[in-house]
Protein backbone atom coordinates (compact mmCIF):
# COMPACT_ATOMS: atom_id res chain seq x y z
CA UNK A 1 0.00 0.00 0.00
CA UNK A 2 2.66 2.43 1.06
CA UNK A 3 4.94 1.74 -2.32
CA UNK A 4 1.47 1.90 -4.60
CA UNK A 5 0.76 5.65 -2.60
CA UNK A 6 4.66 6.47 -3.76
CA UNK A 7 3.96 5.78 -7.71
CA UNK A 8 0.62 7.92 -7.68
CA UNK A 9 3.22 10.80 -6.18
CA UNK A 10 5.73 9.56 -9.38
CA UNK A 11 3.09 9.88 -11.67
CA UNK A 12 1.63 13.47 -10.38
CA UNK A 13 4.65 14.62 -10.21
CA UNK A 14 5.66 13.05 -13.97
CA UNK A 15 1.94 15.06 -15.14
CA UNK A 16 2.81 18.21 -13.66
CA UNK A 17 6.26 19.04 -13.17
CA UNK A 18 6.06 22.24 -11.28
CA UNK A 19 3.48 19.99 -8.59
CA UNK A 20 6.51 17.48 -7.52
CA UNK A 21 8.16 19.47 -5.10
CA UNK A 22 4.41 20.04 -3.29
CA UNK A 23 4.02 16.83 -2.88
CA UNK A 24 7.08 14.62 -2.04
CA UNK A 25 6.84 17.57 0.72
CA UNK A 26 3.51 16.66 1.55
CA UNK A 27 4.35 12.90 1.54
CA UNK A 28 7.12 13.04 3.62
CA UNK A 29 4.98 14.99 6.42
CA UNK A 30 2.47 13.26 6.16
CA UNK A 31 1.00 10.70 9.05
CA UNK A 32 -0.35 7.43 8.51
CA UNK A 33 -3.77 6.12 10.73
CA UNK A 34 -4.18 2.74 11.38
CA UNK A 35 -7.58 1.02 12.55
CA UNK A 36 -6.40 -2.53 13.64
CA UNK A 37 -10.46 -2.74 14.88
CA UNK A 38 -11.88 -1.69 11.91
CA UNK A 39 -9.85 -3.32 8.98
CA UNK A 40 -11.71 -6.31 8.96
CA UNK A 41 -15.15 -4.15 7.76
CA UNK A 42 -12.78 -2.00 5.63
CA UNK A 43 -11.41 -5.02 3.67
CA UNK A 44 -15.05 -7.34 3.31
CA UNK A 45 -16.57 -3.81 1.91
CA UNK A 46 -13.55 -3.43 -0.59
CA UNK A 47 -13.89 -6.74 -1.49
CA UNK A 48 -17.50 -6.42 -2.28
CA UNK A 49 -17.27 -3.48 -4.47
CA UNK A 50 -14.18 -5.08 -6.25
CA UNK A 51 -16.72 -7.97 -6.79
CA UNK A 52 -19.24 -6.08 -8.35
CA UNK A 53 -16.78 -3.96 -10.63
CA UNK A 54 -15.63 -7.12 -12.13
CA UNK A 55 -17.90 -7.06 -14.84
CA UNK A 56 -18.59 -3.67 -15.10
CA UNK A 57 -17.00 -2.08 -18.24
CA UNK A 58 -17.54 0.96 -20.45
CA UNK A 59 -16.45 4.73 -20.33
CA UNK A 60 -17.78 8.33 -19.65
CA UNK A 61 -16.50 11.43 -21.20
CA UNK A 62 -13.68 9.23 -22.27
CA UNK A 63 -12.75 8.21 -18.64
CA UNK A 64 -12.80 4.21 -17.60
CA UNK A 65 -15.70 3.38 -15.56
CA UNK A 66 -14.45 2.71 -11.76
CA UNK A 67 -15.42 2.74 -8.29
CA UNK A 68 -14.44 6.10 -6.95
CA UNK A 69 -13.74 4.64 -3.66
CA UNK A 70 -11.54 6.02 -1.08
CA UNK A 71 -8.58 4.24 -0.20
CA UNK A 72 -8.37 1.93 2.01
CA UNK A 73 -5.63 4.18 4.56
CA UNK A 74 -7.77 6.87 4.10
CA UNK A 75 -10.81 4.27 5.18
CA UNK A 76 -9.29 3.66 8.16
CA UNK A 77 -8.63 7.26 8.84
CA UNK A 78 -12.08 7.77 8.64
CA UNK A 79 -12.73 5.25 11.01
CA UNK A 80 -10.14 6.07 13.51
CA UNK A 81 -11.77 10.01 13.13
CA UNK A 82 -15.00 8.78 14.27
CA UNK A 83 -14.13 6.03 16.65
CA UNK A 84 -11.82 8.61 18.66
CA UNK A 85 -13.37 11.25 18.14
CA UNK A 86 -17.37 9.66 18.69
CA UNK A 87 -19.01 12.69 16.49
CA UNK A 88 -22.26 14.31 17.37
CA UNK A 89 -22.59 14.61 13.31
CA UNK A 90 -20.70 14.33 10.79
CA UNK A 91 -20.94 15.52 7.17
CA UNK A 92 -19.56 14.26 3.76
CA UNK A 93 -19.72 15.43 -0.12
CA UNK A 94 -19.27 12.57 -2.48
CA UNK A 95 -20.94 8.99 -1.95
CA UNK A 96 -21.02 7.00 -5.50
CA UNK A 97 -20.89 3.04 -3.83
CA UNK A 98 -20.52 4.50 -0.69
CA UNK A 99 -17.21 2.82 1.23
CA UNK A 100 -16.82 5.77 3.09
CA UNK A 101 -20.49 6.20 4.30
CA UNK A 102 -20.04 2.76 5.26
CA UNK A 103 -16.88 3.08 7.22
CA UNK A 104 -18.61 5.72 9.08
CA UNK A 105 -21.79 4.63 9.78
CA UNK A 106 -20.58 1.33 11.06
CA UNK A 107 -18.03 3.30 13.95
CA UNK A 108 -20.95 5.39 14.38
CA UNK A 109 -22.76 2.03 15.74
CA UNK A 110 -20.02 0.66 17.60
CA UNK A 111 -19.92 4.35 19.36
CA UNK A 112 -23.85 3.88 19.89
CA UNK A 113 -24.27 7.75 18.99
CA UNK A 114 -23.90 9.99 15.62
CA UNK A 115 -25.08 10.87 12.58
CA UNK A 116 -24.00 11.33 9.00
CA UNK A 117 -25.07 13.59 6.33
CA UNK A 118 -23.75 13.09 2.75
CA UNK A 119 -24.88 14.67 -0.25
CA UNK A 120 -23.89 13.00 -3.52
CA UNK A 121 -24.34 13.70 -7.37
CA UNK A 122 -24.63 9.91 -8.22
CA UNK A 123 -23.51 8.82 -12.12
CA UNK A 124 -24.68 5.28 -13.43
CA UNK A 125 -23.17 2.86 -15.47
CA UNK A 126 -26.52 2.55 -17.03
CA UNK A 127 -26.75 6.14 -18.91
CA UNK A 128 -30.18 6.20 -19.01
CA UNK A 129 -30.22 6.78 -15.39
CA UNK A 130 -28.04 9.99 -15.41
CA UNK A 131 -30.55 13.10 -16.05
CA UNK A 132 -28.17 16.03 -14.93
CA UNK A 133 -24.92 17.04 -16.74
CA UNK A 134 -21.47 16.18 -15.03
CA UNK A 135 -18.43 19.04 -14.30
CA UNK A 136 -16.03 18.26 -17.29
CA UNK A 137 -12.86 16.87 -15.07
CA UNK A 138 -14.95 14.21 -13.59
CA UNK A 139 -13.38 11.07 -13.70
CA UNK A 140 -15.03 7.98 -14.18
CA UNK A 141 -16.76 7.15 -10.60
CA UNK A 142 -20.03 5.49 -11.76
CA UNK A 143 -22.73 2.75 -9.29
CA UNK A 144 -22.75 -0.50 -11.50
CA UNK A 145 -26.36 -1.75 -12.61
CA UNK A 146 -28.74 -2.81 -10.01
CA UNK A 147 -27.09 -0.84 -7.23
CA UNK A 148 -28.17 2.14 -5.50
CA UNK A 149 -26.09 5.15 -4.38
CA UNK A 150 -24.17 4.21 -1.37
CA UNK A 151 -25.14 0.24 -1.50
CA UNK A 152 -21.74 -0.54 0.83
CA UNK A 153 -23.48 1.06 3.18
CA UNK A 154 -25.03 -2.41 6.00
CA UNK A 155 -28.96 -1.12 5.97
CA UNK A 156 -28.97 -2.27 10.09
CA UNK A 157 -26.81 1.32 10.01
CA UNK A 158 -28.82 3.60 7.84
CA UNK A 159 -30.65 4.62 10.86
CA UNK A 160 -27.76 7.42 11.16
CA UNK A 161 -27.62 8.36 7.49
CA UNK A 162 -29.69 11.13 5.57
CA UNK A 163 -28.66 10.86 2.19
CA UNK A 164 -28.82 14.36 0.17
CA UNK A 165 -29.32 13.54 -4.13
CA UNK A 166 -28.25 16.54 -5.89
CA UNK A 167 -25.43 19.09 -6.60
CA UNK A 168 -23.52 20.34 -3.31
CA UNK A 169 -23.67 24.03 -4.02
CA UNK A 170 -26.93 23.69 -3.55
CA UNK A 171 -27.63 21.27 -0.76
CA UNK A 172 -24.46 21.66 1.32
CA UNK A 173 -26.13 24.88 3.31
CA UNK A 174 -28.77 22.54 4.47
CA UNK A 175 -26.45 19.63 5.26
CA UNK A 176 -24.21 22.04 7.73
CA UNK A 177 -26.69 24.02 9.15
CA UNK A 178 -26.45 23.55 13.14
CA UNK A 179 -22.53 22.95 12.19
CA UNK A 180 -20.97 19.88 12.51
CA UNK A 181 -18.21 17.81 14.17
CA UNK A 182 -16.24 16.85 11.18
CA UNK A 183 -16.83 17.73 7.23
CA UNK A 184 -15.20 15.43 4.48
CA UNK A 185 -14.97 16.93 1.31
CA UNK A 186 -15.04 14.50 -1.84
CA UNK A 187 -17.15 15.02 -4.49
CA UNK A 188 -16.14 17.54 -7.25
CA UNK A 189 -12.94 18.38 -7.42
CA UNK A 190 -12.75 21.72 -9.33
CA UNK A 191 -10.89 24.50 -7.91
CA UNK A 192 -14.10 26.41 -7.61
CA UNK A 193 -16.10 24.08 -5.60
CA UNK A 194 -13.47 22.83 -3.60
CA UNK A 195 -12.58 26.25 -2.83
CA UNK A 196 -16.82 26.35 -2.19
CA UNK A 197 -16.42 23.61 -0.01
CA UNK A 198 -13.27 23.87 2.16
CA UNK A 199 -14.68 27.79 3.30
CA UNK A 200 -18.44 26.38 3.49
CA UNK A 201 -17.50 23.20 5.98
CA UNK A 202 -14.87 25.14 7.82
CA UNK A 203 -17.45 28.03 8.99
CA UNK A 204 -19.82 25.33 10.29
CA UNK A 205 -17.44 22.82 12.04
CA UNK A 206 -17.28 23.17 15.60
CA UNK A 207 -14.74 24.18 17.88
CA UNK A 208 -12.29 21.02 18.10
CA UNK A 209 -13.66 20.23 14.54
CA UNK A 210 -11.58 18.37 12.05
CA UNK A 211 -12.06 19.05 8.25
CA UNK A 212 -10.77 15.80 5.33
CA UNK A 213 -9.45 17.23 2.66
CA UNK A 214 -9.31 15.08 -0.57
CA UNK A 215 -8.06 14.80 -3.60
CA UNK A 216 -6.54 18.45 -2.69
CA UNK A 217 -3.87 17.81 -5.41
CA UNK A 218 -6.72 18.20 -8.33
CA UNK A 219 -6.17 21.74 -7.99
CA UNK A 220 -5.11 25.02 -5.74
CA UNK A 221 -8.08 25.21 -3.61
CA UNK A 222 -6.67 23.74 -0.96
CA UNK A 223 -3.80 25.97 -0.82
CA UNK A 224 -5.34 28.86 -1.12
CA UNK A 225 -8.30 27.96 1.84
CA UNK A 226 -5.11 27.10 4.04
CA UNK A 227 -3.69 31.06 3.41
CA UNK A 228 -6.99 32.13 4.44
CA UNK A 229 -8.12 30.17 7.29
CA UNK A 230 -3.97 29.92 8.52
CA UNK A 231 -5.10 26.56 9.89
CA UNK A 232 -3.60 23.22 11.81
CA UNK A 233 -3.31 20.53 9.65
CA UNK A 234 -1.73 17.24 9.07
CA UNK A 235 -1.17 15.88 5.51
CA UNK A 236 -2.44 12.22 5.45
CA UNK A 237 -0.50 11.30 2.01
CA UNK A 238 -0.03 13.71 -1.02
CA UNK A 239 -3.79 13.90 -1.78
CA UNK A 240 -5.70 13.87 1.83
CA UNK A 241 -4.83 16.36 4.76
CA UNK A 242 -6.57 17.00 7.75
CA UNK A 243 -7.55 20.72 9.03
CA UNK A 244 -8.14 21.33 12.57
CA UNK A 245 -10.75 23.94 13.99
CA UNK A 246 -9.69 25.10 17.44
Amino acid sequence: MVARNWIAVARIAADRPGYAAKSLYRKLVSKPFVAVEGKPFITERVEALRAAFAHVSGKTRGQTFKPGAVSEPQAELLWRLVRDRRPGKVVETGVCNGLSSAVILAAMDLNGTGELISVDLPEFSDPALNTVSYWDGKGGAVIPAGCEVGWLAPKQYRHRWRLLLGRADELLPEALSGGCDIFIHDSEHSYENQLFEFRAGWKALRSGGVLVATDINWSDAFDEFCREARPKKQFVDHSCCLVFKP
